[in-house]
């Protein structure tokens, strides 16, 4: 297994469909800890949806939004802030 160093920009939280822009994030680490595979969603300034993956149960993924987009879960996720 290849070593990931990490740079962590803020404190890991759980973001369900309420959305944050997570400290003006760039890049986002997704955990999705639940049992089942979740949709996350990134949404711009004006609330409009500029994308859409599923994440899968158990996995992280790196996502990358401008500062001002929001970022958002389906069902509940841990994510926060990073920078590699």
């Amino acid at each position: 297994m290849v070593a990931t160093i990490l740079r962590v920009l803020g404190t890991e939280t759980s973001v369900n469909n309420t959305g944050s822009v997570l400290g003006n994030a760039k890049l986002v680490r997704v955990y999705n800890q639940n049992g089942s595979d979740v949709l996350v969603t990134v949404t711009n300034a004006a609330a409009a949806v500029t994308g859409t993956v599923t994440v899968k149960a158990g996995t992280v993924e790196y996502i990358a939004k401008a500062p001002t987009d929001s970022i958002s879960a389906a069902t509940a996720c841990k994510m926060v802030a990073v920078g590699f």
